[in-house]
């Protein structure tokens, strides 16, 4: 079958003058890729493994991580599955002529039946890979008579964790994922035979004869607000601004001069640069530029150069040529800009590479927005205004203009003023912690996304409060300050405030301790590339809540995490097979119909009768439970090996009425320090709800009855502590306004939602194991769910890592 959707493809191709593969294994796993293909024009090629071949798309401007671009895709001929490795060269004058590189690859998920949606011409589907992540989506555009056959699609980002509305990512990762390689690595060197047009000065409008210049004064630009406005009687063209040292390169027959702004010769401070500039093809020129050094991403560093230069690291800068002024005797300074550049970029021609100490300083044409926001999302100190037509002007002068990059920061969402005309919110009022005082610091009007105004309405309205922030206007609503946004913005005023704010999203819950000991993988690509569910867009716990294929997806992005807490240890399973909260029910024992990969043993329970429960062993009978309604795991505090013996305890911190969340997270830290007291090394995870959990883990000596006793004794120590905030007796009416300390999950088959297990409750929030660092920094422990968590494991890694090597004894 997938041999006859490939006719059109090797159709297209002479496989004995490419080395594209022409085809032939059947595929059988769910992999794809995007191929960053240099041919007619620059493009990107979305490939989706499927029936045993791939499915195809070529995307024009490429992928975006944020939502609001529509990337228009035209669907393509399928192609084989070996494709999904290929890079290299696609010789000139065979179809598709030219470099191609694996710009991402990784694992697919449809989110329906993926053949039925493409027929329709709606097709969801989430990605795992090394670059684009989450949730995307294809959908068919009407056909056109220009369209000339082809069809038309539109794919974009989801609304989830893996977007970013702030990073072109494009740009920021540029490499190929299989070599590590930029497309422009892969072109072909141009044979020594080929010519390179020498520059003509002498024709360029405005040169006029003149012997070479002993100095010229350098054209410095005027600082500005904003790119200015382009029209055909005021052209601009736009440049990255560098964080370098100013720099005029003198070369006359063979002889280099390099001289700072300040007028100083610093050509033996730089190295190896005047051997790049005395190899141009010329006998005498003046080239303006910037020497920077460049950082991991590319970006020039200030400081990184300040080093170098103090070390002698000569071989680590490069110019980056914007201007040429003088050329083989012609003074260029009366010719306009754009033609000046145009007569650089032939002079550098045959000696920039892309490792070259000596770069060409490209510019943007026309409106300057664009390359301004690419600056700013990038963090790079501006860009560089300059009149297309201008001449060279010594000195400070209108016609250069420096427009710093926008700077960013969260910011605390404490009120906002109320707009129907805006969807809901007018503007937004933000504020910062300046100790134990929430300071203003002004209001946000634009950046919001029409899409989720509402969800950012619905989230402050339940957030309201009576009390008004000092310092903001009247017409503000005051909010708990609980949500953060990502801001960016041009300065800070003298009296603190934000100009020229834009709301750039939500600044949600993050993990921010990074752990040393990092979890060894225990599912992997095969076992990622098996999971299937049933009946995959069934939604669980109301319309707008998540899909059983997100729960899947979920416990398998955290399951490297997750299984050494749950490996061998008694579990009960929470089943909501239908997505309805009243249908859910607990599953102790083993069932008709599970996973042959999930293992029972048999053990007398509380009652000392004989029972059979469920055990975890390995990844494959975890990912088999998502077609079984899974939503939570519980486990006992115990091994398989030693089950009479418990190895972990637990002290469920559940806040009664009144009692808000950062009064636990106070109230667990102050018991931290009093187990810490006893000898024993407590651990702190959310429970998935408004408590918390100290888990401690301890050596398997004390029997059942012994270490529930202990526990006993260890709460109603840590209690007395605070008797205003504790209470371990049980009911409602016992713990207002305050903490019951729950011991008695210590008994034996009594059980605990486990580590990372998600919460039968809107949202999915996750049973989340934190660093104590970060427990104080976690302002809505809702926000650690479904969709956040994997992506904050990316960066953090299990801060559970180490329990099981820091049990104590547990005081009898």
């Amino acid at each position: 079958m997938g041999r006859q959707k490939l006719q059109t493809y090797r159709a297209k191709r002479d496989f004995s003058k490419t080395t594209e593969p022409s085809g032939g294994s059947e595929g059988g796993s769910s992999r794809f890729v995007v191929h960053k293909h240099s041919a007619t024009a620059d493009h990107y090629d979305l490939r989706l493994e499927l029936d045993g071949v791939l499915k195809s798309w070529a995307v024009p401007k490429g992928p975006s991580l944020n939502p609001a671009d529509k990337r228009f895709a035209v669907a393509t001929e399928d192609h084989p599955i070996e494709y999904i490795d290929f890079e290299g060269v696609i010789p000139e004058g065979e179809y598709g002529g030219g470099p191609m590189i694996v710009w991402d690859t990784g694992e697919w998920a449809p989110m329906g039946d993926a053949v039925k949606d493409i027929a329709k011409g709606s097709f969801k589907f989430r990605l795992a890979g090394q670059k684009l992540k989450g949730g995307w989506m294809l959908t068919r555009l009407k056909p056109k008579p220009e369209d000339n056959g082809k069809v038309g699609w539109l794919l974009f980002k989801e609304h989830d964790t893996a977007m970013d509305i702030a990073i072109d990512v494009l740009v920021a990762r540029p490499e190929s994922v299989k070599s590590g390689r930029r497309i422009e690595d892969l072109v072909a060197v141009p044979p020594q035979r080929q010519k390179i047009t020498k520059p003509a000065p002498g024709k360029a409008g405005g040169a006029v004869k003149a012997p070479m210049p002993a100095t010229i004064e350098l054209q410095l630009a005027s600082a500005a607000d904003k790119p200015p406005r382009h029209d055909n009687r005021t052209p601009w063209l736009h440049e990255i601004k560098f964080d370098g040292y100013r720099t005029m390169a003198f070369i006359e027959r063979g002889v280099v001069r390099l001289i700072t702004r300040g007028g100083l010769d610093w050509t033996r401070r730089y190295g190896d640069l005047p051997k790049a500039f005395a190899a141009l093809d010329c006998r005498e020129a003046v080239v303006d530029g910037e020497i920077v050094v460049l950082d991991e991403h590319g970006i020039s560093r200030f400081g990184k150069l300040q080093d170098a230069l103090s070390e002698g690291a000569g071989n680590k800068l490069v110019f980056y040529a914007f201007d040429l002024l003088h050329l083989d005797g012609w003074d260029l300074q009366q010719v306009p800009l754009l033609k000046r550049k145009a007569l650089l970029a032939q002079l550098l021609g045959g000696h920039v590479t892309a490792r070259s100490a000596l770069q060409y300083s490209d510019h943007v044409e026309g409106d300057g927005e664009g390359i301004y926001g690419l600056a700013s999302n990038r963090g790079l100190e501006g860009i560089v205004s300059k009149r297309a037509d201008g001449l060279h002007v010594g000195g400070r002068s209108s016609s250069w203009l420096k427009v710093k990059a926008l700077k960013t920061g969260d910011y605390v969402i404490a009120g906002y003023s109320e707009s129907a005309a805006n969807g809901g919110i007018g503007a937004l009022a933000m504020a910062e912690w300046v100790g134990d005082d929430l300071i203003y610091r002004g209001k946000v009007g634009t950046g919001f996304d029409a899409t989720n105004m509402a969800h950012l309405v619905d989230r402050l309205e339940r957030l309201r409060i009576t009390d008004k922030l000092d310092g903001a206007p009247k017409e503000i609503l005051a909010v708990r300050p609980t949500l953060k946004a990502r801001i960016q913005y041009a300065t800070i005023t003298t009296d603190g405030m934000l100009r020229h704010a834009v709301f750039k999203g939500l600044r949600e819950a993050e993990l921010s301790t990074p752990v040393t000991t990092q979890r060894k993988r225990i599912v992997s690509d095969a076992d990622l590339a098996g999971i299937w569910v049933t009946n995959p867009t069934r939604r669980l716990f109301g319309k707008s809540g998540p899909t059983k294929l997100d729960i899947a997806i979920y416990y398998a992005a955290v399951g490297d995490y997750m299984l050494p807490h749950l490996f061998n240890r008694p579990v009960s399973l929470f089943r909501c097979p239908s997505g309805k909260p009243h249908d859910c029910f607990f599953q102790r024992h083993p069932f008709t119909g599970m996973p042959a990969t999930l293992k029972s043993f048999e053990t007398k329970n509380s009652e000392g009768e004989l029972k059979s429960f469920l055990t975890v062993e390995d990844a494959k009978g975890y990912l088999a439970l998502a077609q079984f309604g899974i939503v939570e795991f519980h486990a006992w505090g115990t091994h398989e090996r030693h089950l009479d013996k418990p190895d972990r305890i637990i002290f469920d911190l559940d806040p009664g009425e009144g009692v808000a969340w950062r009064e636990v997270v106070n109230a667990a830290v102050h018991l931290r320090a009093g187990l810490e007291a006893m000898g024993l090394v407590p651990f702190v995870k959310t429970s998935g709800g408004k408590g918390l959990h100290i888990v401690v883990p301890i050596n398997p000596k004390l029997n059942w009855k012994q270490a529930h006793q202990a526990s006993s004794g260890i709460a109603s120590k840590l209690a007395a502590t605070g008797p205003d905030t504790f209470v371990t007796i049980m009911g409602a009416e016992n713990r207002k306004r305050r903490i019951f300390i729950d011991y008695f999950r210590n008994a034996r088959s009594a059980t605990a939602v486990a580590a990372y297990s998600l919460r039968a409750r809107p949202h999915l929030p996750a049973s989340t194991p934190v660093d104590w660092r970060d427990l104080e920094s976690i302002d809505s422990p809702e926000d650690l769910n479904y969709s956040t968590l994997p992506g904050l494991l990316t960066t953090t890694g299990d801060p559970w890592a180490d329990i099981n090597e820091s049990a104590r004894d547990l005081p009898a």
